[in-house]
């Protein structure tokens, strides 16, 4: 016994404005599901914390400069907690070996010390850095433990907030 009504014999059977719909429909899909996806280079998360002589710094900038072009970013929290971002929407730095550079922001925080406008990393963690990390894939926790030595930033400031 045959079945007459296989897949190819039910799509003649249907009008053809219908069969061409389905066929915009599905292309439509295809394209939407494409665009949702994540393109580039292969991305690791990394997250950790930054200090400056054993304080958490809120508000230092990082940046993971790859050898193999691209920079992600990230921003230090209260706790000096960090995430790295690569572009306007992806989580992660690019794997592989990374330059770090840490800055501060427009206004840092440092223990109970507030500054704005003002450098407080000597230069050797970020103009004059030669720190490098190798980003691994999957989760990454690299954690920075900057130390002021003999560099003094210029006066803090407190006016209270951030």
């Amino acid at each position: 016994m045959t079945n007459d009504h296989d897949e190819s014999s039910i799509m003649h059977r249907l009008p053809p404005s219908f069969v061409s719909f389905l066929t915009s429909c599905s292309f439509l899909l295809s394209l939407l599901l494409g665009c949702t996806s994540q393109s580039g280079p292969p991305l690791a998360n990394v997250s950790g914390t930054v200090t400056l002589d054993g304080q958490p710094v809120q508000g230092a900038g990082l940046e993971f400069i790859a050898d193999a072009g691209g920079v992600a970013y990230g921003k230090t929290d209260a706790s000096g907690r960090y995430q790295m971002s690569f572009g306007a929407s992806r989580t992660g730095a690019l794997v592989g070996k990374n330059r770090v550079r840490i800055t501060s922001g427009d206004k840092v925080t440092v223990g109970d010390k507030k500054y704005e406008s003002t450098e407080i990393f000597p230069k050797k963690y970020h103009a004059d850095s030669e720190q490098f990390v190798e980003v691994a894939p999957g989760s990454n926790r690299l954690d920075f433990k900057c130390e002021s030595g003999n560099f003094q930033p210029r006066q803090s400031i407190s006016r209270g907030g951030n």
